[in-house]
């Protein structure tokens, strides 16, 4: 019997002086590992290994290379108007900005009439520091009507802007002598239409006059030349009232008469703006243009609804919108009412 506890009590204690050894073993090991930084299986530590989940990618980064894309316009206008400025002084870097501000637009639509077709738009303009800023360039395409060195008016979107008239290349420069909020005065000179290599020069004169607080009228009138068209001149009337902050309403006519034109090319619409949340608004449009002396002086009328919206950052908007229209060209055809759609991606840029 003595015998038999002997034994129990060294297979006793060889048993607890293992499993000492074993402990002291890992816990040595682990703080070996601690000390120099090493990691460790887990599952030498006894614990079970995690299983990997892997991270979804963060929507901002998968928007980054929208951000990539406006830095690269705004780097390359201001490369463009570095190269431009070099003509009136020396090629140093100026650490000033060059106030470059401007829009670029992609808008595909579909009509029941002309079928498919991409309206796209872009607008830069910039000061020049070699000419004590006194003049400015433009670049971009863009209805030549509604394009003129020193007009900001088209900074207000275009639900409301609504410019769906013909648009050419342009490169110009422009001076700006008078930039008050109630009056400015502005002339401008270039090249329009691409290759066609048409020149131009340009004077508008744009007149604000607040009636009362939610009442506005704005007039712009404007003189020109084309190679194309002669001598022109295009007058704009714009009559806006604001009931309350969230609304906005606006009625427009425009008329343009040159010397090689057989009459007045003329647009009017009425537009009603919403804005029902902060960055969204829907509007609704009513339109007619035309031109006198053609074979169908009412070439088109129409309404459409639109929504606006800001969208994944605050200087890019996303625009949908759609109704029906009544084109007519010839005397032979008969006016339907045909179906429009469209979407519109416009992104500003600049100050």
């Amino acid at each position: 019997m003595r015998s038999n506890s002997r034994i129990t009590r060294n297979v006793t204690f060889l048993a607890a002086s293992l499993i000492g050894l074993t402990a002291n073993g890992v816990v040595s090991t682990t703080s070996w590992a601690q000390e120099k930084d090493v990691q460790l299986p887990l599952e030498a530590l006894g614990k079970p290994r995690p299983v990997e989940v892997e991270e979804e990618e963060s929507p901002e980064l998968e928007l980054a290379w929208l951000d990539s894309f406006q830095s690269g316009v705004e780097t390359s206008v201001d490369n463009t108007a570095r190269w431009i400025d070099t003509f009136f002084g020396d090629s140093r870097s100026f650490e000033d900005s060059y106030d470059s501000h401007g829009r670029l637009t992609v808008g595909p639509e579909w009509s029941q009439y002309d079928g498919w077709k991409v309206r796209s738009s872009f607008r830069a303009q910039f000061t020049l520091p070699n000419t004590q800023e006194r003049f400015s360039a433009i670049i971009g395409r863009a209805s030549v009507d509604d394009y003129a060195v020193g007009d900001t008016s088209g900074r207000r979107g275009s639900v409301i802007g609504s410019d769906r008239g013909d648009r050419d290349w342009v490169v110009g420069l422009g001076f700006n002598p008078s930039q008050g909020e109630t009056n400015r005065f502005s002339i401008s000179a270039g090249i329009r239409g691409g290759l066609r290599f048409d020149l131009y020069t340009h004077a508008q004169y744009l007149y604000q006059y607040r009636i009362d607080e939610s009442k506005q009228v704005r007039t712009r009138s404007s003189l020109f030349w084309r190679a194309s068209d002669g001598f022109g001149v295009n007058q704009r009337l714009d009559l806006e009232t604001s009931p309350s902050p969230e609304w906005l309403n606006r009625f427009s006519i425009e008329g343009t008469r040159a010397e090689r034109t057989e009459g007045i090319r003329w647009r009017s619409s009425f537009a009603a703006y919403h804005v029902y949340t902060e960055e969204k608004a829907v509007a609704g449009e009513v339109w007619y243009e035309g031109e006198t002396k053609r074979e169908v002086p009412l070439r088109e009328w129409g309404v459409r609804a639109i929504h606006r919206r800001n969208f994944a950052r605050e200087w890019l908007f996303l625009e949908a919108w759609g109704g029906l229209h009544w084109p007519r060209e010839e005397l032979m055809e008969r006016r339907e009412a045909r179906w429009i759609l469209g979407i519109e991606l416009e992104m500003w840029y600049g100050g």
